[in-house]
């Protein structure tokens, strides 16, 4: 029964009735003519006896769109409303879809549930086209899958086998969900509600997923915040979020963070809780463990739906300025679904991710790897030792990894030395890969594969090579589109392009997200009123219909009136003797607009000047109107965690520069 219960009490915005309403008016009982009919006439008996032959009930919507039963009944009723002015009076009101009052059901409207208002908020971006919604449920892209269920699943059919493995051991599916289970209802005994959000610092450990998969059972939205953040940068994003709680590791000899949180504490108003995930915890703080270990194993009385938001990742892109990406279960799990064939993954295999789940990325990997029941193994920290030596030990037979891992391990030996004969699949994704990285780690694989992906906090992946390709494709491209996705490469004035001609990549498909949370410049700028994204990269499609990313917009240097993308100078650079990473940024002119500046990271003992700079250009074919004109050596350059270089800190001075090298 809804009538009478505020919207706060259902889970309900203007935004989710614009979303879901025709889908569900033209898919429920209530089809009727309404002139004259059993309806018209309040003709019980014969609307229950006609009921079935008209269409979807209440309940079943609610299963197949991912509502609530009273998300269901309120939105159709509202619908109802709307079409046939009929008021809210009549009886219809509670009737519609088989769905009668019964007294002994009947919850007093001051003891139900009553969201947030900064959790209604966040809903707001999960305002999608009714056209796009309809679409993606018509074709069964979205449907009711949440984590919490995907996680139940393997704990009833698969109950000993492996779930996570660590340094520490091995955990069943049955001792995580279990966990999970007892840390969700810890998790409401604090005081944490259903579209709460959790933020998270953790490394890639079982504490992690424990975490992820307890805030998904009670029905809070995770936020994941990298691990190299401090204060300065947690706060904000926090505060955008309004965390009700932080879980973050103990304190180390290079970092303070429960210290750290229970600061952040007095700095944001809805920060209640530090969680830290140790057996004990400081004065403040609460322990992860002993909230796990004391925490009931009831099922949760409100769990989440398929259409709630599900995670709030801010975007680690190379820009200063991130913007915070909502991903209910639908957009997020359809793209795992989609794309599980293309990796021809089973329950079988133990699967090693790279990348942090603190980033986009990482969580792919962790649901793909939890859609089929996989072994998820833990690298905390990655240094090349660290990954080789964890791949001959583990033998996971599917990894996914950054270039720069790879580039780590081939600089320094250990690709060619070590034992990857496990590795039949390795995904390379989290920035452009060089050829030479691709061939480099396929040719130390005796029986894998590799291929790439490309994706973006906005729609995860969206591109991928498909591993049954020749080598070429798989080290020299980035394939094709998702299936059921869509992508399109444009000019400056939005018209299509030719192929092998560079323009700007959009993509459009079921795991695309409506929109960014509060903040409507950049949803103006990146989200077109039919459903495509504008990614900001720079892509081709060859002649033999092959993607590939060849920058970004917001790279391209305009020096005189000829754009400039300095994506291939920097991998030119970048195979200097001297070099370890270079990054190429505008620098204003009064004259030309902008020219070349050159950022360096040098190896130790190592000089170079610009002049040397331009020699290795000249020698390696690059025109002369595309060379840097100024040089600056940094000591360390700033970097995302998938180990994207980030331009706007070099842009801002927020880099440390060694003595001037431009003589």
């Amino acid at each position: 029964m809804t009538r009478g219960l505020k919207r706060s009490q259902i889970g309900m915005s203007e935004e989710m009735i614009q979303t879901y309403g025709e889908s569900i008016f033209e898919m429920s009982h209530n089809i009727q003519v309404r002139r004259g009919d059993a309806v018209r006439k309040l003709d019980w008996k014969q609307i229950e006896s006609t009921r079935a032959d008209r269409g979807m009930s209440d309940a079943e919507l609610a299963r197949q769109l991912g509502l609530t039963h009273d998300q269901v009944t309120y939105i159709r009723t509202i619908m109802e409303r709307r079409k046939f002015k009929r008021h809210n009076y009549h009886r219809l009101y509670d009737l519609g879809g088989g769905r009668r009052f019964r007294s002994e059901r009947f919850v007093p409207h001051s003891e139900r549930f009553e969201y947030r208002p900064e959790a209604l908020d966040l809903r707001k971006a999960l305002d999608f086209d009714p056209r796009i919604a309809s679409k993606h449920l018509r074709l069964g892209n979205w449907n009711g899958d949440t984590v919490a269920n995907w996680v139940q699943k393997w704990a009833t059919e698969k109950p000993e086998a492996n779930a996570v493995i660590d340094s520490s051991g091995e955990t069943t599916f049955k001792q995580i969900y279990e966990d999970a289970l007892r840390l969700a209802n810890s998790l409401l005994e604090l005081g944490i509600r259903k579209g709460d959000v959790v933020a998270i610092q953790l490394p890639n450990t079982t504490e992690f997923m424990t975490v992820y998969f307890a805030v998904c059972m009670m029905g809070g939205v995770l936020s994941t915040m990298h691990m190299p953040y401090r204060s300065g940068e947690l706060k904000p994003l926090l505060t955008h979020g309004s965390a009700r709680a932080i879980v973050c590791n103990s304190r180390t000899n290079y970092y303070d963070a429960p210290s750290e949180m229970l600061g952040l504490c007095d700095r944001v108003d809805t920060l209640d809780h530090v969680i830290v995930a140790s057996e004990s915890a400081p004065a403040g703080t609460l322990s992860l463990h002993r909230l796990i270990r004391e925490g009931t194993k009831d099922q949760i009385e409100n769990p989440p739906v398929a259409s709630d938001p599900a995670i709030l990742c801010f975007t680690s892109g190379t820009s200063s300025a991130p913007k915070a990406v909502v991903h209910s279960y639908q957009t997020m799990l359809a793209n795992n679904r989609i794309a599980a064939p293309i990796y021809n993954m089973t329950n079988d295999d133990i699967v090693l991710g790279g990348p942090p789940f603190t980033h986009a990325f990482g969580i792919c990997v962790m649901n793909l790897t939890l859609m089929v029941g996989a072994a998820s193994l833990m690298m905390p920290a990655f240094s090349p030792k660290s990954l080789i030596e964890l791949i001959e030990t583990s033998k996971p037979t599917v990894i996914f990894v950054a270039p720069a891992h790879v580039a780590a391990c081939l600089k320094e030996g250990s690709l060619k030395s070590g034992n990857l004969s496990s590795v039949r699949i390795a995904t390379i994704s989290g920035a452009a890969c060089p050829p030479n990285i691709a061939y480099a780690l396929e040719n130390a694989m005796p029986r894998g594969s590799v291929g790439q992906m490309w994706g973006m906090t906005e729609c995860f992946m969206g591109l991928h090579t498909p591993f049954d390709a020749p080598a070429n494709v798989r080290c020299e491209s980035l394939g094709d589109v998702t299936p059921t996705f869509e992508v399109r490469i444009i000019s400056e004035n939005g018209s299509a392009i030719a192929d092998n001609i560079e323009g700007a990549l959009e993509i459009r498909g079921c795991s695309v997200v409506a929109r960014y949370f509060n903040n409507e410049e950049s949803n103006r700028t990146a989200f077109t009123g039919d459903g495509w994204f504008r990614t900001g990269d720079l892509a081709t499609r060859g002649l033999d219909g092959l993607l590939r990313i060849t920058g970004r917009e917001k790279d391209l240097i305009n020096r005189g009136g000829i754009k400039i993308n300095p994506t291939d100078i920097e991998a030119v650079i970048d195979t200097h003797p001297s070099v370890v990473m270079s990054a190429i940024t505008p620098l204003p002119d009064e004259v030309l607009g902008e020219r070349l500046c050159l950022y360096v990271q040098l190896k130790p003992n190592e000089a170079l000047s610009l002049e040397q700079i331009c020699e290795w250009l000249s020698e390696n074919q690059i025109a002369k109107m595309r060379w840097p004109e100024r040089l600056e050596i940094v000591t360390q350059m700033p970097m995302t965690p998938t180990k994207k270089i980030i331009k706007g800190a070099l842009i801002t001075g927020q880099v440390d520069l060694k003595n001037n090298a431009n003589k």
